[in-house]
């Protein structure tokens, strides 16, 4: 690669405090449509779950079904400590066999997380909460339906099938009655956990930083006009409900030709959308490297350092990030597509913050509890993601950047808590 060309993508992906900027107001705008109107960009899915008061506590089944593994526990929560009863388990090739259309049929694809269920607890009866990490529309008696599938899952007849009803029918059959089962996104999960790990926090976001990007946030019933009889499903109107934004379908507009190359013709099929979450998620780092060194040129660096970076799956952040390390060129594009994820992290974080309309007459703490690879990993990027988010919030705001240490993922925390309120 050419000193030039190299020079040219590094000024096409830095990005100005100006672009950062506009990056946070046109997101917050962008929620405040999806908050009051169906069918936008950021669909701002109402989750009908409040904020955890710390009244959780006792026993309960978890499951997690993700884009790579299904995965059940049995944990329990007491005040601030939370521990596994029975291990995870999972359930290692359902996700990927349902990438292929009509290898798993609606039917198997709950009988088996249902079977999975049954290895981790034997008990006829318990308490379940249930994280689809897909995008789903919640009703008020803690149920979901199927928006559409992603990460390149395809199992039919699925599609605004109410989720909860399917699985506690599977679980009937093999004689266990599974109570509560609330079924929740992996940001909303991420977001209970956040608030049932430090409640002294005014507001909370839910981030999810690695393969994907997304996040959730507590909004005021008020604020979500597009829910027309919230107060008669007994919500007050200043109560905070957690909402999934979806927020990794934000189209900034200061991307780069790279980003417009990988959206028209990279590996998924759905131009157009989800333009944020390519631009800064490890699925797509390494294609995006790729575009702009291209592909012979990260074939062709030593073994310790060579990747493909079409190889799909195979491909992982990890191989661009460590080029940081590397010497000349190749080194500095891979160092300023990472620093410019994690900017426009920050900022889209800092959209959120926006968003949540706190007053202004006093300090508010923001607990941000991030999940992922791509945030805890990837040397500095939390610390960029954090100083970059300082500069784009007010003064009177301050950031809480929140680490689960437990043995206990944050998705079954947030799953746990539900389920036991």
């Amino acid at each position: 690669m050419e000193s030039n060309e190299a020079q040219a993508a590094i000024d096409a992906l830095t990005l100005s405090s100006a672009q950062l900027e506009q990056t946070r107001d046109e997101l917050a705008s962008n929620i405040a449509e999806g908050l009051a109107r169906d069918g936008q960009r950021i669909k701002a899915l109402p989750s009908f779950m409040r904020r955890p008061t710390g009244g959780a506590h006792g026993e309960a089944v978890v499951l997690d079904a993700g884009g790579t593994n299904v995965r059940a526990a049995h944990v329990k929560l007491d005040g601030k400590a939370v521990n596994f009863i029975t291990e995870p388990q999972a359930d290692r090739t359902l996700m990927s066999e349902a990438q292929t259309i009509g290898e798993i049929s609606r039917e198997a694809f709950f009988e088996r997380q249902a079977a999975l269920i049954q290895k981790v607890c034997s008990d006829a009866e318990f308490n379940l909460g249930y994280c689809f990490s897909y995008p789903s529309t919640n009703t008020p008696d803690g149920d979901a339906a199927l928006v559409n599938w992603t990460k390149g899952i395809n199992i039919a007849e699925m599609i605004g099938v109410p989720l909860r009803e399917q699985l506690v029918g599977a679980i009937a059959k093999q004689g266990q009655t599974a109570h509560k089962t609330p079924v929740l996104n992996d940001t909303i999960t991420t977001l209970l956990a956040a608030a049932w790990m430090e409640p002294d926090c005014d507001q909370y976001i839910g981030l999810i930083a690695g393969t994907g990007m997304n996040a959730a946030g507590f909004y005021k019933t008020a604020q979500i006009t597009k829910l027309s009889d919230v107060e008669g499903e007994g919500w007050s109107s200043d109560e905070l409900m957690a909402v999934n934004l979806e927020l990794g379908n934000f189209y900034p507009s200061c991307l780069s030709k790279y980003d417009d190359a990988l959206d028209a013709e990279g590996v998924d099929d759905n131009p157009g959308k989800q333009r944020l979450e390519k631009a800064v998620a490890g699925k797509y780092i390494p294609e995006i490297f790729g575009r702009i060194v291209g592909r012979e040129a990260c074939l062709a660096l030593p073994d310790a350092w060579a990747f493909d970076p079409e190889a799909g799956s195979r491909t992982h952040a990890g191989h661009v990030t460590q080029l940081r390390r590397y010497h000349g060129v190749m080194a500095d594009v891979a160092t300023v597509l990472i620093d410019r994820g994690a900017d426009l992290t920050a900022a889209a974080l800092a959209g959120v913050i926006k968003s949540q309309n706190m007053s202004t007459n006093k300090a508010h703490t923001i607990g941000i509890l991030a999940e992922g690879t791509l945030f805890w990993q990837t040397e500095g990027y939390r610390e960029r993601v954090e100083s970059t988010l300082n500069k784009l919030i007010p003064s009177h705001v301050h950031v809480r950047i929140l680490q689960n240490t437990s043995d206990v993922d944050a998705n079954f925390i947030g799953a746990a808590c539900v389920a036991l309120v």
